[in-house]
This record gives C-alpha cells, structure tokens and sequence, in this order.
C-alpha cells in the first residue's frame, strides 16, 4: 500500500466480541487493507476471527467474491490459520500471523468488484485471553490493481 494514505487510524478496544469502526467519511475502492501495528498484550501474534467490510448505507457486504491478494504473514503450518479463515464464516478458525513475527501486520483483500464503503467490523479470537488481539490500526482502501 506504499504511497497509499490511510482511510482511517484507529485502536479497537481490548477483549471479546464484534467492533465496528466507520470511516470519516464513504471512499470507493476494491481493495482493502487492514494494517495492524500492535497488539493488546504487547507480543508479535495478530489474529482475526472474522471480518466484514460495510457498504456505504452501513450493511454488510456479502464476501462471496472476497480472495486474499496479500499478507505479510500466516500461519500455515496449522490448518485452520491462513489469512483467507477472516471470512470463512467460522467464528473459530482466524487468521493469525507466524510467532515472533514483529509488527506491523497486514492483509489485504481484493472485493471483486469496486464498492464505496464506510467502514470494517472486526472480531478477534474468542479465547478468553484473546491471543493477537489488534490494538492500533490503520485501513487503506484503494482501486488500484496489485
């Protein structure tokens, strides 16, 4: 995303369950990027159960269409890990990123098509500990190709 700016900086609160965070303002694009920077507990894990991208009246967008285009890491050395589980519909598998790997993380996902959008929900592991829980971040969107 170099030369991007971000569409929005921000830090989801610490623990369980759905957070949504909107955009100042609706931006158009087909690629999204989630940009982790740190983490609730300080290590190097980053993690998300799910993730759904809103549209510009604040619905859902279906994620038939959705393919992981990059990340800067996964762990596929387990199953259930790699970065394309943040849409799978399964609350318990999650993309998580390999130990020891240091911040900044990110992923990015291409849409399918372009869409004007107005922000992210983002649901971390349901661990009671919430292991690679995000902390600070930064969503780019954009329409250019990869």
């Amino acid at each position: 995303m170099s030369g991007e700016q971000p569409v929005l900086n921000g830090s989801f609160k610490p623990g369980n369950g759905w957070q949504e965070v909107r955009f100042a303002q609706s931006v158009t694009g087909r690629y999204i990027c989630l940009e982790a920077i740190n983490a609730q507990d300080g290590k190097d894990l980053a993690c998300i159960a799910e993730m759904y991208v809103l549209d510009k009246d604040g619905k859902r967008l279906s994620r038939e269409s959705w393919t992981v285009k990059y990340a800067d890491s996964e762990d596929v050395t387990h199953v259930n890990c790699s970065a394309d589980k943040l849409f799978d519909l399964q609350e318990s598998t999650y993309w998580s990123t390999t130990k020891d790997n240091p911040y900044p993380h990110s992923v990015v996902i291409d849409l399918g098509t372009t869409h004007t959008l107005s922000g992210i929900q983002y649901l971390p592991r349901m661990e009671s500990k919430v292991p690679g829980g995000i902390k600070d971040f930064k969503v780019y969107v954009t329409s250019k190709k990869f």
